[in-house]
């Protein structure tokens, strides 16, 4: 991995040690409950993906940045066939517990999804990508990689940020003692802060804003045609008051 990966996949492994949100894996009650129930995916922290999303496809996932011990499960659950690449050990560790307390299968890949994927040309059905694409510099990169490993007629389910997160400090969100003001250009660029002398640390990793342009016009460029489209936002994040902070599309290779 390169010298951002790297440093990523320490700051995922750190909030993995504390218990972040993203990074607690589904309990054994929950998966039961997952097996009696719907599909659930969640690509943005509040909704969940439609289920008509899942309709007409196969049974070959890969989940990409998708370690945590969540998605997995919950699509394993549903009898599908499970790939993880994640970049964080901790966080595939999560899915391997979980798969050995389940006692199911499921394929392991540490991997940098800013390389090459290390998958054969229409390898998967479908891909799930959860919030991740904002620890990439390059997501042009990664839609053209999730192109070539999906099949003819495969889908890619990918959520990501709204860019305007990234003109305010992230202290603003949670606390009503630091005002919400606009403090930095788009597209927000770690690396070009951290020349300003911004000390990046684990707390927050490397991180990119990305514009509408490399979101949703690079995955079109990538040769996928778009087929729909939601908003999401977050609890008690005080700038969703104002805008919605995540979206998601679903994104399918022609025929």
């Amino acid at each position: 991995m390169n010298k951002i990966s790297d440093f990523n996949a320490k700051t995922w492994d750190q909030w993995s040690q504390e218990d972040f949100v993203w990074t607690v894996p589904l309990s054994a009650e929950k998966y039961a409950q997952a097996k009696e129930r719907e599909v659930e995916l969640i690509l943005t922290p509040m909704k969940k993906a439609p289920l008509w999303w899942f309709e007409g496809l196969g049974k070959r996932v890969l989940g990409l940045a998708s370690g945590g011990g969540q998605q997995g499960p919950e699509l394993t659950a549903h009898g599908y066939e499970v790939t993880i690449l994640d970049m964080s050990t901790r966080q595939l560790q999560a899915d391997a517990l979980v798969a050995r307390r389940e006692e199911y299968s499921i394929n392991l890949v540490k991997a940098d999804m800013t390389n090459p994927f290390p998958f054969a040309d229409a390898s998967f059905d479908f891909i799930v990508h959860p919030i991740a694409n904002c620890y990439v510099e390059d997501i042009e990169h990664v839609w053209r990689e999730a192109f070539r490993v999906l099949r003819p007629g495969g889908a890619l389910m990918s959520g990501w940020t709204n860019p305007i997160m990234y003109m305010v400090d992230e202290e603003a969100f949670y606390s009503d003692e630091v005002p919400l003001e606009i403090k930095h250009a788009l597209p927000y660029n770690s690396r070009h802060e951290e020349q300003k002398g911004l000390e990046i640390t684990t707390g927050s990793g490397y991180q990119f804003s990305h514009t509408l342009d490399t979101q949703i016009g690079g995955q079109l460029r990538a040769g996928f045609q778009l087929k729909d489209f939601y908003e999401d936002n977050e609890e008690d994040n005080r700038l969703g008051q104002y805008c919605s902070l995540y979206a998601a599309t679903l994104a399918v290779k022609p025929q």
